[in-house]
């Protein structure tokens, strides 16, 4: 219950209160990985169905970032050029972002989701890049419920 009144009061927050770099802020508010978390993880039902949108989620995450950074200038339009506008998403800049799409995911039950993906996935999963996404989820879990809201409520420094 704690935990499903922490999102739903952090659900309301901009992402600058995620500490998201003004760069790296998504104008879609990463609506597409929300949704990739919510349905591929929140209703489905098989353990390895949620781990592939786990990493699915991570995944569209860059290349949402990249999206919505590049542009193509005027004088480069019939080469195709693209150039981007703005660094690298490195991981400093993802955690946090993951961690808004969780909390707009509305997932039930994360704790527990977690615990379950943890014990269900295969031990050699765990050291490629579908583990690093697990334990990206479980950061944003465990960042969410150690969480203290009435200390949080515009400090930034809780990130």
């Amino acid at each position: 219950v704690e935990m499903k009144h922490k999102m739903k009061a952090l659900s309301k927050k901009p992402q600058s209160f995620f500490r998201i770099h003004p760069e790296h802020r998504s104008p879609s508010e990463w609506k597409s990985v929300s949704t990739i978390l919510k349905e591929g993880v929140g209703r489905s039902t098989l353990p390895c169905v949620k781990l592939r949108a786990i990493v699915d989620a991570a995944k569209e995450i860059t290349k949402l970032d990249s999206e919505e950074r590049s542009y193509v200038p005027e004088e480069s339009f019939f080469d195709g050029k693209v150039v981007t506008k703005t660094k690298a998403l490195g991981a400093d800049d993802f955690l946090p972002i993951f961690i808004f799409c969780f909390v707009r995911a509305d997932i039930e039950r994360p704790s527990a989701l977690c615990a379950l993906l943890q014990t269900m996935c295969d031990p050699a999963l765990l050291n490629g890049e579908t583990g690093y996404y697990l334990a990206s989820f479980y950061a944003a879990m465990t960042h969410i419920h150690e969480l203290d809201l009435s200390e949080a409520n515009d400090d930034l420094s809780i990130f």
